[in-house]
């Protein structure tokens, strides 16, 4: 009886995976084999561990394309179709986790260039951790990496990428160092001589600014702290235009009071009373936030305050005890 298209199709789809399969677990015996504590396969940026996470991602997808390929003739058979298809799905969204978090970190291979602008036979692969990267030096063997040095750099520095290094040759030996790394000079063997690549240029490097030293904010005097004030005396006289005092008027200039023999504060201190006092006083409160002042509240007391200048101000309405909004704006005890 001649097979179906159907058939035939699903019988190729298991031979590829089949082959696939073969080629999958050939290329884990090796990358076993050629891992040892100073070498591992690098595959571009990746390593053993990583290409590994690859081929078992690779594994459990070739094993979900055969399971979705398969077809259940009973009840039970169906049953475990499902359960298999699901299974292997899990699977490679699992192994596909894997692959993700062993290739999160930033990684890049760079070709060891020495100072005279010669290929040294080495590759530097620079990986980033947390606040901080490592640059590693491998002996390239075809895929087979073997490590010779490693250096640390802060700040997740990747120096080798950016040419900040430099490579001399001194009895044999190739010391390297780094503009970043924490440990330095590593030395390192020449290799023999061979028909190494020349005239090759690193790339520029451009050194990180150094971070600007913070000027030391000049300490606050009363007299400066008194003109602030008074600016916010006035811009609050200003957003309640056509108030007036208890007594028909109101401060025109701050008070000054000994705190001690060397420090006074400012104050000044007014009622207002207006047509609406509600509305009045968020007229003042929205003055003192439009500058910038912060916030905070007491029982019936509205509070604004500058921790730079130390001005603050402290409003109560108190409307239906006397009729008046009651404020005093003060400045901390400074140095006059």
């Amino acid at each position: 009886m001649p097979m179906s298209e159907e058939r035939r199709g699903t019988l190729g789809i298991r031979v590829s995976a089949a082959v696939v399969a073969v080629m999958i677990v050939g290329g884990m015996t090796a990358v076993a084999a050629l891992t040892t504590g100073k070498t591992t396969v690098l595959v571009g940026t990746l390593d053993s561990p990583q290409v590994m996470a690859v081929l078992v991602l690779a594994g459990a997808v070739d094993a979900a394309v055969v399971a979705f390929s398969l077809r259940g003739q009973s009840i039970a058979g169906r049953v475990g179709v499902v359960l298999t298809r699901v299974i292997l799905s899990g699977a490679v969204v699992v192994a596909g986790a894997g692959v993700l978090l062993a290739t999160l970190s930033t990684t890049v291979v760079s070709t060891l260039v020495d100072d005279d602008g010669c290929d040294t036979g080495y590759v530097v692969r620079e990986e980033t951790h947390w606040l901080s990267s490592s640059s590693t030096l491998y002996r390239m063997d075809g895929l087979v990496g073997t490590r010779a040095a490693t250096l640390s750099n802060p700040d997740a520095a990747m120096p080798f990428h950016d040419g900040g290094y430099a490579v001399t040759t001194q009895n044999g030996t190739l010391r390297v160092s780094s503009a970043s790394a924490e440990n330095g000079p590593v030395a390192v063997p020449k290799l023999k001589p061979r028909a190494a690549d020349c005239g090759l240029k690193r790339p520029t490097y451009q050194a990180a600014p150094p971070a600007p030293t913070p000027t030391p904010a000049a300490p606050i005097t009363l007299d400066r702290a008194e003109a602030e004030l008074t600016e916010m005396y006035a811009r609050t006289r200003a957003s309640v235009a056509g108030a007036h005092g208890a007594a028909g008027e109101t401060p025109t200039a701050p008070t000054r009071t000994e705190c001690d023999s060397s420090t006074a504060r400012s104050s000044v201190t007014f009622t207002l009373a207006t047509p609406d006092n509600a509305a009045s006083v968020a007229k003042i409160l929205a003055t003192w936030d439009a500058a910038g002042y912060e916030r905070d509240r007491a029982i019936q007391l509205d509070i604004r305050f500058d921790p730079e200048s130390t001005v603050s101000l402290r409003l109560a309405d108190r409307t239906t005890i006397d009729g008046f909004i009651h404020a005093t704006i003060a400045t901390a005890c400074l140095a006059r």
